[in-house]
């Protein structure tokens, strides 16, 4: 089952020991996989960030609330889904499959 603001506790518990910012260094990974006619493909996304110190903002899902982008200085959960969608590691992973599939088809 999940349960999203016990995860959310539980990690921050976790990170307690870990005062400054750059020892709260965090990433989010997405890897697609392409599989066709004997080949596989894979296409991945990240995006860097820090756990923050306490949850902040009331969107997104799972870690959104701790997760915080460096270059915007807001959580996902602070992001409208818009917002988050231009930046996300998820959104890089499939960018990366299309101009490879447009490539592919030209």
């Amino acid at each position: 089952e999940r349960d999203d603001i016990k995860n959310i506790e539980k990690l921050l518990d976790m990170m307690k020991k870990y005062k400054n910012k750059e020892e709260r260094k965090a990433k989010f990974i997405t890897v697609v996989c392409l599989v066709g006619k004997g080949e596989k493909r894979f296409f991945k996304g990240e995006i860097d960030g820090y756990i923050t110190f306490q949850p902040k903002g009331n969107n997104g899902f799972g870690y959104d609330p701790v997760f915080e982008v460096p270059e915007i200085g807001k959580t996902f959960a602070e992001l409208t889904l818009e917002e988050k969608n231009k930046i996300s590691h998820r959104t890089k992973a499939f960018l990366k499959l299309k101009e490879y599939l447009e490539k592919k088809v030209k």
